[in-house]
């Protein structure tokens, strides 16, 4: 049995408010330097009628390679290079063609959101793949800034926070997820999506194997 899901909620609004610089600005445990000046990014996710409030840094960077407890597996990263030579390709999908695109780079806020999600998914004990969690309501762009992805993009910004699911039993081949992934016109469009932050994460319960791909951009 095999299973494939699209976060619908990809392109969100997003509006900055500038606050003053103080001791209360967060440390580089979340991307940006103590003292720096705290911006507020409000969310809009009209998908999943939500709208949050985050706040980062000016000096918020992601982090090219993974956080402490969340490390990429070899299949991870076997999983990530094949998506980014279908991307270099371009590609046929249901909904038409999509030119090349270019690489996704490993993002380590992304993978620890992944991962996080895969692992519910997993202990859940179901083939089942809801967008919004069955444990805290949360939707993919929460999760992701949950995980401290949280850069500052322009105001007024279209912004994706896009999320596929794939699940099946022994379901660990790269070609065969993106196989599944290119037979829906939403998966097949999210392969080819022009942002540049994106990460896979494979976790294996007891009904089967769960893939969670996380991009994210402007």
């Amino acid at each position: 049995m095999r299973l494939i899901g699209w976060g619908a909620g990809a392109v969100v609004a997003v509006a900055l408010v500038a606050c003053g610089p103080g001791p209360s600005a967060p440390s580089d445990g979340n991307g940006g330097n103590a003292g720096d000046e705290l911006v507020t990014v409000t969310v809009t996710d009209a998908s999943y009628n939500v709208t949050f409030d985050y706040k980062t840094t000016k000096s918020f960077s992601v982090s090219r390679s993974a956080l402490p407890g969340f490390p990429q597996s070899q299949a991870e990263r076997e999983m990530l290079e094949a998506i980014n030579a279908e991307r270099a390709r371009g590609g046929v999908c249901p909904s038409g063609v999509f030119p090349a695109a270019a690489p996704l780079k490993f993002e380590g806020h992304l993978h620890k959101a992944a991962t996080l999600y895969g692992r519910e998914l997993a202990a859940s004990g179901r083939l089942d793949l809801p967008h919004r969690s069955q444990v805290d309501n949360r939707v993919p762009s929460q999760r992701m800034v949950d995980a401290g992805y949280r850069p500052v993009p322009p105001s007024g910004i279209e912004w994706v926070f896009g999320e596929s699911l794939a699940a099946g039993m022994d379901l660990t081949s790269p070609a065969e997820v993106i196989a599944a992934w290119k037979g829906s016109p939403s998966h097949c469009a999210a392969l080819f999506e022009k942002v540049l932050d994106g990460t896979a994460a494979q976790v294996t319960g007891a009904a089967g194997t769960y893939w969670v791909l996380n991009i994210a951009g402007w």
